[in-house]
């Protein structure tokens, strides 16, 4: 019965649309002037972290993070076989262009190529890109590792 009655008075100082459920202290301040009982931080700390709507809605401050696979080079690779294509932007501008995209070999030598564009490159023009400066010298590569740059999801 008693904490029926607590969770009818914690839901008008939480859950009604005037509330907009406030969280955990701002609840409290609400409901202190006017009730308490013993224990009750814990009981409304308890309802709030029961509340649907709140955990829906509240900001995840743990994100879980995919594990990390190391990126192992490959036996007998040739150059740029394997690839990873970034970009160096907000460079003074040099004549027309005022990014770099860098095209790195990660199997075989490491190497990288630094090719001048422009910051609003698209994925077509990366692409045109490749093909122009790489494609002839090393053909296509097996894999392509690429960061979540709009350019590259485009």
């Amino acid at each position: 019965m008693a904490d029926e009655l607590r969770r009818g008075v914690t839901s008008l100082f939480h859950d009604q649309i005037t509330a907009g459920h406030p969280g955990i202290a701002k609840t409290l301040q609400l409901l202190m002037p006017y009730y308490w009982w013993p224990n009750m931080k814990t009981f409304v700390t308890e309802y709030i972290c029961s509340c649907a709507t709140c955990q829906m809605n509240k900001v995840n401050i743990h994100p879980t993070h995919p594990l990390l696979s190391p990126i192992m080079p490959e036996e007998n690779a040739r150059p740029f076989e394997t690839i990873t294509m970034d970009f160096i932007m907000k460079l003074p501008p040099s004549g027309e262009y005022d990014t770099i995209l860098m095209i790195t070999d990660m199997d075989c030598s490491k190497a990288s190529i630094f090719l001048p564009c422009k910051e609003a490159i698209d994925s077509e023009g990366v692409a045109q890109l490749y093909m122009t400066h790489v494609l002839p010298h090393y053909g296509i590569p097996k894999k392509i590792i690429l960061d979540q740059d709009p350019r590259f999801t485009s």
